[in-house]
């Protein structure tokens, strides 16, 4: 079968092979496989591109322990996906980071309390998302290297305080976003084929006076182009929906596998792009179960319980899938 590659997919292979850095090599291989089609004309090549993938990402974190930074700045992906917190200085980003992991970010009054990203894993459900609080948009220092990890997450968080012009700060933030090429709007031109960054709008400390006004004005204004809610780390009010939004927005199912006469571990699940088949699941177990992959039955979205499908079989998230090779 052949791979019918679109037109998007060699625009975006040109600048792989033009790339000077290993970070920028990972940003166009991650929308290579993000553009290409899932059919079997495409399995080879998909294999070929996660191999080269798995390469330069151990070269970049080999780089990062040694000390290397600037343009070459790396974090690696853990969990279900990465979400990236920008913002301007002292908008609640690491109090927020700080609530909802076991991270210990400085959490300050004063600006530029965060000087480089602070990492820590969000439980949502059975599952962990990853945060980056990063340094305010703003911060010179920052900008040779926040473009690139602004670029890999795969949601960016933008983050406004309810207590002060958060219309205006939303504006300067996706100024400065726009700036670094990680710009969430679809009307800006990327010219490179890639859309526009997930993004979810996050008005914090909504348990001050004259919020929840700020919050309808943010809704009203910015409501039609991207996703806005309101939290409090300090109450903690709606951080469970804040959880849940991340999570539907990262466009990943849960999927458990199991042997043969055996039980599925339903405290582990295997995390897959939507739309993955069975013989993702089974290349996510171990990378020679696809090609040696005879059948599977399905528990969760078959027509019953038990259900034997081919390879090709689209999954849904919470299924229960159980290989025979």
């Amino acid at each position: 079968m052949p791979a019918n590659l679109p037109p998007q997919y060699f625009v975006a292979e040109k600048r792989f092979r033009a790339a000077k850095s290993i970070p920028e090599k990972i940003e166009a291989l991650r929308e290579m496989m993000a553009i290409m089609p899932k059919h079997k004309g495409t399995d080879r090549l998909r294999a070929e591109l996660r191999t080269r993938m798995a390469k330069l990402t151990a070269q970049a974190e080999k780089g990062h322990r040694a000390g290397k930074r600037g343009s070459g700045y790396y974090i690696r992906r853990e969990g279900a996906g990465q979400a990236a917190l920008v913002g301007l200085p002292n908008v609640g980003k690491s109090q927020l980071v700080a609530v909802l992991t076991e991270a210990s970010p400085e959490v300050g009054e004063y600006p530029f309390t965060t000087r480089m990203p602070i990492l820590g894993m969000m439980p949502f459900e059975n599952l962990q998302i990853q945060l980056v609080d990063l340094p305010p948009v703003t911060d010179a220092e920052a900008r040779p290297w926040l473009s690139m990890v602004l670029k890999n997450a795969d949601i960016l968080v933008l983050m406004v305080d309810l207590g002060d012009n958060c219309a205006g700060q939303l504006e300067s933030v996706l100024e400065k976003l726009a700036e670094l090429g990680a710009s969430p709007l679809k009307t800006v031109e990327s010219g490179s084929g890639e859309g526009p960054k997930k993004a979810l709008v996050v008005g914090s400390k909504s348990d001050l006076p004259g919020a929840a006004d700020r919050c309808s004005e943010l809704e009203s204004r910015y409501g039609e182009e991207l996703p806005v809610m309101c939290v409090s780390a300090r109450d903690g009010a709606r951080l469970e929906e804040f959880k849940r939004r991340l999570f539907e927005l990262l466009g990943v199912i849960r999927v458990y596998t199991k042997v043969p006469g055996g039980e599925a571990d339903l405290t582990r699940p295997v995390t897959l792009e939507a739309g993955s088949t069975v013989e993702d699941a089974a290349e996510s177990v171990h990378k020679d179960f696809r090609r040696e992959l005879k059948h599977a039955r399905i528990w969760g979205s078959g027509k019953f319980d038990g259900q034997m499908v081919k390879r090709d079989y689209v999954l849904q998230d919470g299924d229960i899938v159980e290989l025979h090779i």
